[in-house]
């Protein structure tokens, strides 16, 4: 496994990308008197329809999931999906994230969000 970490400009670029899409994306990254530990990133939708908002994460982890190469190492956290700072052979970050928007925009929604 190899470890990544986007650029503070790359994380500006997808950020905005997925709120397009209603999803809040960030870096989990812990700091303490001994520093910074990064532990990759989150997704969360940000849907006003309490059941999309609930039930769009396992949607997309469903999905992706399934996908040949599968995009298994994801996580279901909470409200929202973990995606590590390491990954098998063959994804990059870019490449899991650019698959993610695909499939967020693929996914049809309970109620329209407001716009």
């Amino acid at each position: 496994m190899r470890l990544e970490r986007l650029t503070e400009k790359d994380e500006q670029h997808w950020r905005a990308e997925l709120a397009k899409v209603n999803w809040t994306f960030g870096a989990l990254t812990l700091t303490d008197a001994q520093g910074r530990m990064h532990f990759g990133y989150y997704l969360q939708p940000l849907h006003l329809n309490a059941d999309d908002r609930e039930d769009l994460p396992r949607k997309l982890l469903h999905v992706l999931a399934r996908q040949k190469p599968p995009l298994d190492f994801l996580e279901l956290s909470g409200a929202g999906i973990r995606i590590p700072h390491a990954f098998p052979k063959g994804f990059s970050l870019e490449k899991v994230l650019r698959i993610t928007l695909q499939e967020i925009k693929r996914i049809p929604l309970r109620e329209p969000t407001l716009e």
